[in-house]
């Protein structure tokens, strides 16, 4: 009878299989979170890396004993044995010292700690499949982003239908300073450096800016290395339609205390091809380099990156029309003139873009926490080549100069065992100079802010609230009648301050599923080319006035969602409100206008008090083994509510299904990844025709396909990876891309991508 009951108690204690194990990775030297690490359960073959904020997380697991291997670069592995007989927290101390083995600590709290705030990652996988594509154009693969276009080779992100200044995006850790002024000013990155591309949705005024309403984008290189040795990689992708060519290395070598690490890429494109005909003058070039050193010893260390980005980008001659009555014909057309074929030559109209960083950070650990000092200089260089008689100068119409300073001070601390946040201040200086023909004016700006965010951390929640305070100084210096020569010079100034504040909270329901909120108060000054621009803007084909009155934006924002990422079922969804009182937007004039450089379409900087409502939508399943079937969809609702009409040039509604087979080995092939999709847009029919120049186009279903594997060869992994873009090559445009008045979107893309380490 005894063994009878023995036995039957071991076969419960072996079916209960709704254990969690999950746990966060430190050092054990600075305390600080390892996001990366490599957690394994030999017995399961189950693997994981730790997210952004360290943490990992196992579902679903059986009672037992279990190895659980840690693995991170630079530090000692650990493989420790455990047992599992309820929900199982452990908390992992990695050494860097090679004579101390690891410890492991156990605690009995934990929630899955995370920013108060919608966020998504694309790293792993997803990131290797967009190599080779813009900033831009890699992040539409998330919910709720999209791209505004300028033609195929132009590409900026855009967060729940808002972009530029109201988008702050951090380069290695520096805010981007670029010249935001214009739909075809892209950002100057090269994505090829990040490890992780961070999504911060929503408004993030306290710890980025008083001006991120829309969010934040962290474009985040690989923490640098220690005790790692020599290795580097070398990437090179292909593309089929537009002739794409790319090269990228990366090398790094560290010590104990010393690390180091550089970056290069090398790239060319020709035509860009539509499924019916070529894209004249739509070739693009790019050169971009960048190293990382830095040092650490007991507690101080410090940083310095530095990063030069360097491109020529030809802009597509259909948009450049000579009269009104072309420009017309052009809009009603079917196919842009003038013919082309393919070929890398980049000719007039075409755009010199050169953007450095310089940053210098140091650290030190303190009793309280980490002190941070971080400088950074940047220098924005912008040389527009109009389409001129052979016979003019071959010298450059337009050149800007924007120059960045920006000094940021921040104390992390920990005030109990439950709280801790952080307190800062920072300061921008910028100077901007410009030659050629006028768009804006030279300017000087001064910005200070000085915040603090404290979080408490309980049991199953977590709180975070944040304060603000942010004051810009602008002076501009500009002719009454800009193209007057004899016009009397003025140099009007622009004070504005506001707070900022933000409210945020997190709620374990259960074992994995996540739920959170966020209500912030934010607030952006209207920029140098919403108050002054007055001309051509040769890259968007348009002609721009901007509004010297304009008044400063304010936002409040509400978010909330669930997030559910371990098990055979995962979510995540989100929902948002966001009420902009005087916000700005580049509305469509009424009227062609007729310059000495040719007929463009006007747009007008105009305010409105606006709202701004929408869903993303991000769901998986295992339907077998190995096998998942993930959907996403994204909506996005932009009003006026004075007249209660919508805005332009808003993201149409967006549906996305996608079948996963993730298959372990086949032959030496291992790692494997087949990932065949579909995209379905809707028309933007939420919009009057009359409040463009041309109809909003019909709706599109594009197809794609991802294959990913990876061999075995001397003993490293080489990882090869095909995607077809517009599998059918389909003809269809885009309601974002400026250039949808005069031609299709690109047709069917082959991109061919081998990663070799060493």
């Amino acid at each position: 009878m005894l063994i009878a009951l023995l036995s039957f108690s071991q076969q419960l204690y072996s079916q209960n299989c709704n254990y969690t194990f999950f746990g966060n990775v430190y050092d054990n030297q600075t305390k600080t979170l390892l996001p990366g690490a490599f957690i394994k359960l030999a017995e399961k073959n189950l693997q994981t890396v730790t997210d952004y904020e360290g943490h990992f997380h196992f579902e679903n697991l059986c009672a037992g004993d279990y190895t659980v291997e840690i693995s991170f670069l630079g530090y000692q592995k650990v493989i420790r044995k455990i047992t599992i007989a309820k929900n199982l927290e452990l908390n992992f101390f990695l050494k860097m010292d090679d004579n101390a083995l690891n410890e492991v600590v156990i605690t009995e709290k934990k929630i899955i700690e995370t920013p108060t705030q919608t966020r998504s990652v694309l790293t792993g996988i997803n990131l290797e499949l967009t190599k080779g594509a813009s900033l831009g154009e890699a992040l539409k693969k998330i919910p709720g982003l999209t791209s505004l276009q300028t033609g195929p080779s132009i590409s900026k992100p855009a967060i729940h239908g808002m972009h530029s200044n109201r988008v702050l995006i951090y380069n290695a850790g520096v805010r981007q300073e670029g010249q935001q002024w214009g739909v075809e000013h892209a950002p100057e990155i090269d994505p090829l450096i990040a490890d992780q591309i961070i999504v911060l949705k929503g408004a993030s005024a306290v710890a980025y800016g008083s001006d991120a309403i829309a969010g934040v984008i962290l474009v985040e290189p690989k923490p640098l290395q220690y005790q790692s040795g020599f290795n580097g990689e070398v990437n090179l992708v292909g593309g089929s339609n537009n002739g794409q060519a790319l090269f990228n290395t990366r090398v790094e070598n560290s010590s104990k205390n010393w690390s180091w690490r550089a970056y290069l890429t090398s790239q060319i494109a020709g035509n860009a091809k539509t499924p019916d005909y070529y894209l004249d003058n739509t070739g693009f070039q790019q050169f971009n380099g960048a190293v990382m050193a830095g040092y650490q010893k007991n507690k101080f260390g410090f940083e310095v990156y530095a990063s030069n980005f360097i491109t020529k980008i030809g802009v597509f001659s259909g948009a450049q029309i000579g009269s009104t009555t072309d420009l017309q014909n052009a809009i009603n057309g079917t196919r842009p003139l003038p013919d082309a074929d393919f070929g890398y030559e980049i000719d007039r109209p075409y755009q010199q873009v050169s953007h450095s960083i310089l940053k210098l950070k140091a650290f030190k650990l303190v009793n309280m926490g980490k002190l941070e000092l971080q400088y950074s200089f940047q220098q924005n260089n912008r040389e527009e080549y109009d389409q001129i008689r052979a016979s003019q100068s071959k010298s450059y119409q337009l050149r800007f100069e924007l120059s960045t300073h920006n000094l940021d001070f921040h104390l992390d601390h920990s005030l109990s065992k439950n709280i801790k946040g952080k307190i800062g201040y920072n300061a921008i200086f910028q100077q901007n100079f410009y030659d050629g023909r006028y768009l804006v004016p030279f300017f000087n700006s001064l910005a200070n802010g000085v915040y603090a965010t404290e979080k408490y951390v309980g049991n199953k929640f977590e709180i975070e609230a944040g304060l603000r305070f942010d004051y810009k100084y602008m002076v501009a210096r500009l002719r009454e009648n800009p193209n007057v020569s004899t016009s009397p010079e003025i140099r009007p100034e622009f004070n504005f301050s506001q707070f900022s504040a933000s409210l945020g909270g997190n709620y374990q329901i259960g074992s994995a599923v996540l739920a959170n909120f966020t209500f912030s108060k934010g607030w952006r000054p209207p920029s140098i080319n919403e108050l002054f621009s007055f001309g051509t803007h040769q890259g968007s084909g348009t002609f721009e006035i901007g509004d010297r009155n304009l008044k400063e934006e304010s936002a409040l924002n509400f978010a909330t969602g669930l997030k559910k990422e371990q098990g055979k079922f995962t979510f995540d969804v989100n929902a948002y409100l966001n009420l902009i009182d005087n916000y700005i937007y580049l509305k469509p004039g009424t009227e062609l206008i007729l310059t000495s450089r040719g007929a463009y379409p006007t747009f007008n900087y105009k305010q409105v008090n606006a709202r701004f409502t929408g869903i993303d939508f991000l769901a998986g399943t295992e339907i077998v083994n190995s096998v998942e079937l993930q959907a996403k969809y994204s909506m996005v609702r932009a009003i006026d509510r004075a007249k209660d009409t919508f805005l332009e040039f808003i993201p149409a509604d967006q549906y996305g299904l996608s079948a996963i087979w993730n298959i372990e080995k086949i032959g030496k092939l291992h790692n494997s990844t087949v990932n065949f999709g579909l995209t379905h847009t809707n028309r933007q029919n939420r919009v009057l025709q009359s409040q463009d120049y041309a109809a909003t186009p019909p709706a599109y279903t594009l197809f794609s396909a991802d294959v990913s594997t990876k061999i075995t060869l001397f003993k490293k992994e080489v990882g090869f990876s095909l995607t077809v873009q517009n599998l059918t090559n389909l003809a269809y445009r885009n309601y974002l891309n400026r250039f949808r008045y005069f031609a299709d979107e690109q047709g069917r893309n082959f991109i061919f991508r081998i990663k070799i380490p060493f």
